[in-house]
């Protein structure tokens, strides 16, 4: 019962969500702000802590002029290796490097990964999945249910 409840909470989050971002014709651009907050209620952010522009600098490799806004959420507890984070390009150009740099982190997540660490987080890194809508990137290190909940928000806002 708990674990039907939980799920019917989960579905109505990801509904929010998507009505969150709206299509009133600016779907091309639906504003960092709104995507954000979209993300934030499928994926949550319980148990998370926004990372500083100081840490993607030294992660990612992104100064702050590499992108016009960015928002990276990480699991504060060291239990979970619950992660995502979304970036927004001022142009294509920028966002094509984003998302270079954000494949660059996750390769090198995976590069560093200590096999006897938490085994059983794994699979999350492994499944890694990266989105891109118009100068946005998108990526998600997050549970099947979680990654797949926070990628239709995402998608969601872009849509028509």
């Amino acid at each position: 019962m708990k674990k039907r409840v939980a799920l019917l909470l989960a579905l109505a989050m990801c509904l929010a969500a998507l009505s969150a971002c709206g299509s009133d014709g600016e779907a091309a651009d639906p504003g960092f702000d709104a995507v954000a907050e979209a993300v934030k209620a499928a994926a949550g952010t319980e148990g998370m802590a926004e990372q500083s522009a100081d840490y993607i600098a030294n992660m990612f490799k992104l100064d702050s002029g590499s992108y016009a806004d960015a928002l990276v959420m990480i699991a504060n507890m060291g239990t979970s290796i619950d992660e995502y984070g979304i970036f927004h390009g001022s142009d294509a150009a920028q966002a094509e490097a984003l998302h270079t740099a954000v494949q660059d982190y996750l390769q090198l997540r995976l590069d560093a990964w200590m096999p006897e660490y938490m085994p059983e987080e794994f699979p999350k890194l492994q499944n890694a999945k990266v989105w891109a809508e118009g100068n946005y990137v998108f990526y998600a290190i997050l549970g099947e249910d979680a990654k797949t909940a926070a990628g239709d928000a995402f998608t969601g806002c872009f849509a028509a």
